[in-house]
């Protein structure tokens, strides 16, 4: 159904109907829940999706045993979160986030392969975008720095990509 269709059968609708379907809706799907609170409750704080962030970690470090340090979890996770975000800070802490959680995977098991780190740089540079994008460069630099640092020997030339990332977005906005 497309959203003409919707927007003409929700027209015809009254308003205690209209409850009932929002209801029904925020019961079945958390995310809708979640984006409604946070529409119709200023004071509630933005949520801080600690549950993707559990299923990322988990992938990399579960409870027993070796994660299977699949990248493809954190852009699953991250499609929600920007699905359910009320701010650009909250997607670019969730992909911060990720990017550290690699890094720390392969803190812990070594060198990876080629593709792990172009999913982690495809993040970084996405997150260093949305920053630019929003103006929120200065607020996000030196985390961003830290991760780039903390790269410094790891292969298949990801410090080196992370760099020309952070060099590019973050360096430029500080004069160089």
């Amino acid at each position: 159904m497309k959203a003409r269709t919707i927007q003409n059968h929700l027209k015809n609708c009254s308003k205690e109907e209209l409850v009932q379907m929002f209801l029904e809706l925020a019961k079945r799907n958390p995310a809708v829940e979640r984006f409604l609170i946070s529409r119709f409750d200023p004071t509630v704080p933005e949520p801080d999706f600690d549950d993707y962030k559990a299923e990322v970690r988990s992938e990399f470090f579960p409870a027993k045993g070796v994660g299977d340090g699949n990248p493809s979890i954190a852009f699953r996770m991250l499609q929600r979160v920007e699905a359910e975000a009320t701010s650009p800070r909250q997607v670019l802490d969730f992909i911060y986030f990720c990017v550290e959680t690699g890094v720390a995977y392969t803190e812990a098991y070594g060198d990876i392969n080629e593709e792990f780190y172009t999913a982690f740089e495809d993040l970084f540079e996405r997150a260093a975008k949305l920053a630019s994008t929003n103006e929120l460069i200065d607020d996000y630099s030196d985390r961003a720095h830290r991760i780039v640092t903390s790269t410094y020997e790891m292969g298949w030339g990801f410090h080196d990509e992370l760099e020309r990332i952070f060099t590019e977005y973050f360096a430029a906005g500080d004069g160089g």
